[in-house]
């Protein structure tokens, strides 16, 4: 594993390194605004804004109801069909996983100076991350101990430092949506949103299958994951539509969900 990534950093460090210097600081520029832009939304929230959080939070708190159930059903459930079938979920939800298909497209643009290409490939890129640190933080200062502990789904232990008290949300289940999310944002294609949300489903029936979370984990996961890559997903094609300049930015709501279908 660690030799590929090592070709995969190198290709990255030459291809950038070839690129002008305007394309890559204007890049890195841009992605700064646009991460201002998502993690400052809140403040601006409506009220209808609001409604669409409470009502996120309160499907979660609803979905708590069925953890301890559902992982029961997943547990009796095991065959090596499905160990297959969700091993491509576990891919698309890992965060090597998401830098390969964003990474991947970002150095094709650059490579090809494809600039739809390079925008999309920055879209998912953005998107994991801005995703990714929230999750990360609601992970350390919640500390819900995963499924496999054997605590039971009402284990919560407040700031955590170790990965076996970081059920909530689902990480993975966060990088499948937010990849997903931004691709069928810039895809705008409703064949393309079906499939790209089937594999971002596929991350959450893994992370249950094995074990590493509650439904409830999975479900706040999808929807960080989901709103986040959309708000970055429309923040690069304003983007694009201005010819690779930011235009003045609106706030981007968090939990505001326009499918592109």
């Amino acid at each position: 594993m660690k030799l590929p990534l090592l070709f995969l950093s190198i290709a990255l460090t030459v291809e950038i390194s070839a690129q002008p210097r305007s394309t890559v600081s204007l890049d890195a520029s841009n992605a700064w605004q646009n991460a201002k832009a998502i993690y400052a939304s809140p403040i601006h929230y409506s009220p209808s804004q609001w409604l669409t959080v409470a009502g996120v939070l309160s499907l979660t708190a609803c979905s708590h109801a069925f953890d301890e159930p559902v992982r029961t059903f997943a547990r009796a459930h095991q065959t090596p069909m499905l160990n297959t079938l969700f091993s491509v979920g576990e891919f698309y939800g890992n965060p090597l996983g998401a830098g390969v298909i964003g990474g991947g497209l970002y150095l094709g643009g650059l490579s090809s100076r494809n600039a739809s290409m390079r925008l999309t490939g920055r879209a998912v890129l953005e998107s994991v991350l801005y995703a990714s640190l929230l999750t990360q933080v609601l992970k350390m200062s919640i500390g819900r101990s995963r499924p496999y502990q054997n605590k039971g789904a009402r284990d919560f232990n407040g700031l955590s430092w170790t990965n076996r008290q970081w059920s909530f949300p689902s990480g993975h289940t966060t990088i499948a949506f937010a990849t997903s999310a931004s691709l069928s944002a810039r895809l705008k294609n409703p064949f393309a949103t079906v499939g790209l949300f089937g594999l971002a489903l596929l991350t959450t029936g893994h992370r249950l299958y094995d074990d590493q979370h509650w439904l409830s984990d999975t479900v706040l996961g999808a929807a960080i994951g989901t709103s986040i890559g959309l708000a970055v997903g429309r923040l690069i094609n304003d983007e694009e539509h201005h010819g690779g300049t930011l235009p003045p930015q609106t706030i981007q709501s968090i939990f505001s969900v326009q499918f592109p279908l």
